[in-house]
This record gives C-alpha cells, structure tokens and sequence, in this order.
C-alpha cells in the first residue's frame, strides 16, 4: 500500500511551516492585519484561492480585476504544462469564459473547477476563500505550496526516488533512486528510451509529456534532505 503523503506548506510571510488544513487560517490571519496597515492606502481587491488536489495545495492572492486567463496561465506554468493542451474553468451555475474577471467569477466559498488536457486529465478544486483591500502591485502572490514529499525508492527502500518509469506503474512500484533506476533499465526497455520522468511537484507528475514547472522552482522537486 502507498504510503499516506504528509502535506505541509510554509507561509510566505513568517515561514512557519503548518499542515494542509491548518495554512488557511494562518495566512487568513496575516491578510486580515496587513489589510488594516494598508486601511489608508490606495488599495484594491484580491481574492484568497486555496487550490487543491488531494495533498497537493496552492494558496494563491489574486488581483481581482485580473482575467481568469492569467490565472489559468500561473496553474499552466507551476503545475501543468507539458504539450499546450486546451484547458477550462468550470462550475456547474456558471460559464465562465478565460476574459472574465477573477472578482465576477471568485466569489467567497465559491468552488470552482479547473482541468487540463482533456485526453489524460489533471482537475484541481478551486475555493474562494475571502477578499482583501490591499496596496499590492502583483497580479497573483504564491502563499503557500505543499512542500516536496519524502518519497522513496519503491526497490531499495533506502534512498530517495528521483524518477518513474510510466511503463510499469504509476504509483509506488515504480519510484526509483538513482541507483535503482540502473537497475531498472536492464528490465525495462522503455525506460532508458521514453518511460523515465523525473520527480516533481506536481500533480501533473508523470503524466504525458510533464518535466517539471516555470514557478517556484526550488520546490518543484521531491524531498530534499
């Protein structure tokens, strides 16, 4: 049985490192007071967007007049993007079309639906946490990321995975350290050729043509010790 996967995210202000369901309420708190410091400033509306796909989460502060294409393009560029595939936003009370603004569609608790490639999909859930007036500049804040996971090699049990092979499984049984995937090779025909990809962060990891993200790359890998 796979091992259950520990979701841990740092925050972007005090780098204080909490658990997936916990990261919310912290960054709530730290919104809320940079909110009132900026009570007199020239300041516009962004919108808290927790991003999430079983233990894969994204905290994201996104200007609220900005199009949904840009957001579509920092989930392409940190989690996604492999060969341009189609991609589209989704709920079941709304069309929602990529010029619409983050503000109409993200409304507080409201879930949104994201999914790219419609061959081998990859959907993330998207929620609308709370809007904040804010004296920012940037279009989308990255708040928190699910830190890598501590996998480990499927063969030894010792080392740390550092890629997969597509061809022979895609969960646990196929994670291999550097080692490993030597060994790997010899039985596996594909593996040197095609079937290798590396370890990312990314729910998008060894799906099609996926190599890794754009943003925040230091993190795009898997454990480090």
């Amino acid at each position: 049985m796979e091992e259950e996967l520990i979701s841990e995210g740092k925050c972007i202000y005090c780098e204080q490192l909490l658990s997936q369901k916990e990261i919310g309420k912290h960054l709530a708190k730290h919104l809320a007071d940079k909110e009132k410091a900026d009570i007199k400033s020239t300041n516009q509306t962004y919108c808290h967007i927790l991003v999430e796909t079983g233990p894969y989460f994204l905290h994201l502060l996104v200007k609220g007049n900005s199009k949904m294409i840009k957001l579509d393009t920092f989930l392409r560029d940190i989690w996604l993007e492999c060969c341009d595939h189609l991609s589209e936003f989704r709920q079941k009370n709304l069309e929602i079309d990529m010029d619409d603004k983050v503000l109409k569609i993200f409304e507080p608790k409201i879930k949104i639906i994201h999914e790219y490639d419609y061959g081998s999909t990859t959907r993330l859930d998207l929620k609308a946490l709370k809007l904040y007036q804010l004296n920012l500049k940037d279009t989308i804040i990255l708040l928190s990321r699910n830190e890598p996971f501590k996998i480990m090699c499927s063969t030894c049990k010792k080392e740390l995975a550092v890629n997969m092979c597509t061809v022979c499984g895609w969960d646990s049984d196929s994670y291999f350290c550097k080692k490993c995937s030597k060994k790997h090779e010899k039985v596996c025909a594909d593996f040197e050729d095609y079937a290798s990809m590396p370890m990312v962060n990314s729910p998008r990891m060894g799906v099609c043509g996926y190599m890794g993200g754009l943003i925040d790359k230091e993190r795009d890998t898997v454990y480090k010790e």
